[in-house]
């Protein structure tokens, strides 16, 4: 298109949004005339350093703000549009999807909190990423303040060390049946977003600007197939701000990230530190958890936690929250049995984390008694199978066709 087509057009265009008349803009009367907005805009990005291609556009939204006329609003477009053209080749700053996610993707370490019920009092845990195949987790207290768990992981060795600071206690766990490629919280998030990217029917929605922690943030929802994802990041460093993640059985808030920061390699030692009693060395199996696992995880929950009940719903979330409110029951174990008790639950999540969307998980345990026969408490359909697995309330297990599934 030649020059002189393309300032054409966009007079029509202009003409289009105000009138049928051709318009013709003198700048220094819309100036003279508009002090006051001219004057708002300036004393507003007085002080910020933005470059000028983003002032250009930033204008158009003050004046917008003000009671300016039409003739006036078009005007301020025509001003951004022929700036704009004159900048072609000079990057804008504006910030994408494709931006937010790529220190998440790029990153050698990671530093963030993760939120698993937004409550007051939720616990928050504080994670550590260095490489894809270490990491540390800090469950902080309420405030903030006091470390209450710390657990390590290091897939290069298939090994987990657990801490307890108040109690001084460690136990060293040897991790089996560890996966190629296994995964922890950022590996998650990476593999969500590689999985949106990838799926040409994935929308994604720019959500504008909001206030984040006393910060200013922009954010976009990417929504699949299997869930959805909320990022919201400083509109001009593009580093996420938080992190907001509904996907398939898994939801969770991650806030306060770092990027590519300094982590001293002592923080991901396997060895015990020194003035820590060490426990009995245990083993928890990472891939290889069955059905049996879960039916064992669901009986402890009901048993142990809840008194007899099932839990309201099979999350994580539901679960931090039975263990907050059921405290004091665990303060009566030995360090020994919560160790145990973690290690028996824990092959029931993993088995329930691995389900796809296309094993139709439903859970209906709300309620519902332990040992009750005739109630169902969940049901899934296995790979490549023509009929559901159902879990009753005695953890019985049918198969059931589909269309004898409980209504």
């Amino acid at each position: 298109m030649k020059r002189q087509e393309k300032y054409k057009n966009l007079d029509k265009l202009i003409s289009l949004a105000i009138s049928r008349e051709k318009p013709e803009f003198d700048f220094d009367k819309w100036k003279a005339e508009h002090e006051r907005e001219i004057q708002i805009y300036e004393s507003q990005t007085a002080e910020q350093k933005t470059p000028r291609s983003v002032r250009i556009f930033e204008i158009g939204r003050t004046i917008m703000k003000s009671r300016v006329s039409k003739i006036a609003a078009a005007a301020v477009i025509i001003i951004a549009i022929l700036t704009a053209i004159h900048f072609l080749g000079v990057p804008i700053e504006g910030i994408a999807w494709a931006d937010v996610v790529r220190p998440i993707l790029t990153a050698h370490t990671v530093v963030f909190n993760v939120i698993m019920v937004e409550e007051e009092n939720a616990p928050v845990t504080r994670v550590m990423n260095m490489g894809t195949q270490r990491f540390r987790s800090e469950v902080l207290s309420a405030d903030g303040k006091t470390v209450q768990v710390i657990i390590i992981v290091d897939y290069d060795t298939s090994q987990m060390l657990q801490l307890i600071p108040k109690q001084k206690t460690a136990v060293l766990i040897d991790l089996k049946d560890v996966p190629e490629k296994p995964e922890n919280v950022l590996e998650e998030m990476r593999n969500i977003i590689t999985e949106l990217q990838e799926d040409p029917d994935v929308s994604v929605e720019p959500l504008g600007e909001k206030e984040i922690d006393g910060r200013i943030a922009e954010g976009f929802r990417a929504t699949g197939p299997d869930g959805e994802v909320t990022i919201w990041a400083d509109p001009q460093t593009a580093l996420p701000i938080r992190m907001e993640q509904r996907w398939r059985q898994m939801q969770f808030v991650c806030t306060n990230f770092e990027f590519d920061v300094e982590l001293d390699e002592s923080l991901f030692s396997m060895k015990i530190p020194e003035g820590y009693s060490a426990l009995p060395k245990a083993e928890l199996p990472i891939a290889s958890s069955t059905e049996q696992d879960l039916i064992e995880s669901l009986r402890i929950w009901a048993e142990v936690i809840l008194d007899g009940v099932f839990p309201r719903d099979w999350s994580t979330e539901v679960y931090v929250d039975d263990v907050q409110q059921n405290r004091k029951k665990f303060a009566k174990l030995r360090k020994e049995e919560k160790v145990e008790l973690g290690l028996k639950l824990g092959p029931g999540f993993v088995f329930f984390n691995l389900l796809k969307a296309e094993n139709d998980w439903h859970y209906v345990g709300k309620n519902v008694k332990l040992g009750d026969a005739e109630s169902p408490v969940c049901w899934y359909r296995p790979d490549d199978s023509e009929t559901y697995r159902v879990i009753y309330g005695d953890l019985s297990v049918k198969d059931v066709a589909p269309e004898d599934l409980p209504k």
